[in-house]
């Protein structure tokens, strides 16, 4: 048995060398391995709450296609309508939080929400990037004589309650723009809800409801083909891609403005490094000027953002929603 203050020898001196060197490997082999630092290593769900065709999903798969090319993995757009948008986001927060599930998510998914919704509209999700600020646009059956929204105003007041319009469902934007409508203008005008913005756009299209609170993504498209007419835009500014003889509803209504955001969300529990890669490579997309042209060309203006700015922009917007909801006695059941 040697001393153990004699000094090693050579097979001692390598043993000792090659224990140190794994020592230092072992970490750097264990970061290797953690999920965050092989994500993405397969494909990537984005769940869009609502039917193919509206404005949210047209967005959405600009995004996903650039977000593949990013991403060296599918990012493939999963629509699940439902519940003005909640259905879809709760069966994306049901989903592991491994980053392999995002969330396209719109007002109702968070500051909208009913009481019914089966998850916790704060606490269940990571914030991750906003993507657009959209504004939606008021549009009425061309077989009807309306040409304006003083002309839907004085239709609904001539005969109340018999107006009608659609929306992607009780509890969306839509419905609530509807109400925040009737409560400036002083008209009863009744709410259909439909599964989705494209079923709704349908169904207005073809005379089943009067008109329609429809995003500018979906609405656009369906103007300029003279399969509906536009009377009005919900944002009190003018947003770029949105036509010139498009008035804002302020224009009539003074004080009505309502500019939708929508934006993408994970659940909360994804590892940080995921969301913040996320994050950053979203806000590489959208300042692409060729995705710009293509997110702007259906109306709606790109806008990134960082996690706590997404965050502190929809705290806003649920205080904001908070107080019309109080002003015009409607609960979200």
């Amino acid at each position: 048995m040697s001393h153990p203050l004699i000094p090693c020898t050579g097979l001692r001196r390598r043993d000792a060398l090659l224990a140190g060197v794994a020592a230092l490997a072992t970490p750097v082999a264990a970061l290797a391995a953690s999920p965050e630092a092989t994500w993405p290593n397969r494909p990537v769900r984005m769940i869009v709450p609502f039917p193919p065709g509206g404005g949210s999903d047209s967005v959405a798969r600009i995004l996903s296609t650039v977000l593949s090319r990013q991403l060296g993995q599918p990012v493939v757009v999963d629509n699940k309508p439902g519940g003005a948008g909640t259905v879809g986001v709760r069966y994306g927060l049901a989903q592991p939080a491994d980053g392999y599930t995002i969330i396209w998510c719109t007002p109702a998914a968070q500051y909208l929400a009913p009481k019914s919704v089966r998850y916790d509209p704060v606490a269940d999700f990571a914030p991750v990037s906003q993507t657009v600020d959209a504004t939606y646009i008021l549009v009425v059956d061309p077989q009807l004589q309306i040409h304006s929204v003083a002309d839907l105003v004085a239709a609904a007041k001539a005969k109340p309650d018999t107006i009608n319009y659609a929306t992607a469902g009780i509890g969306g934007q839509g419905h609530l723009m509807g109400a925040y409508f009737n409560l400036l203008a002083g008209t009863t005008m009744t709410m259909v809800p439909f599964t989705g913005e494209g079923p709704a756009l349908v169904g207005t299209m073809g005379g089943q409801v009067h008109a329609a609170f429809i995003s500018s993504a979906a609405a656009l498209p369906q103007v300029a083909a003279g399969k509906v007419r536009a009377i009005g835009m919900s944002a009190a500014r003018r947003l770029p891609g949105i036509p010139a003889d498009i008035p804002p509803i302020a224009a009539t209504l003074p004080g009505y403005d309502v500019t939708a955001i929508n934006y993408i969300a994970m659940r909360s529990g994804t590892p940080k490094p995921i969301v913040e890669r996320l994050s950053k490579l979203i806000n590489e997309a959208l300042a692409t000027p060729s995705v710009r042209d293509s997110i702007a060309a259906v109306g709606v203006v790109p806008v990134g953002s960082t996690p706590e700015a997404l965050g502190r922009r929809v705290e806003a917007e649920r205080v904001k929603w908070a107080d019309i909801l109080q002003k015009t006695h409607i609960v979200l059941e």
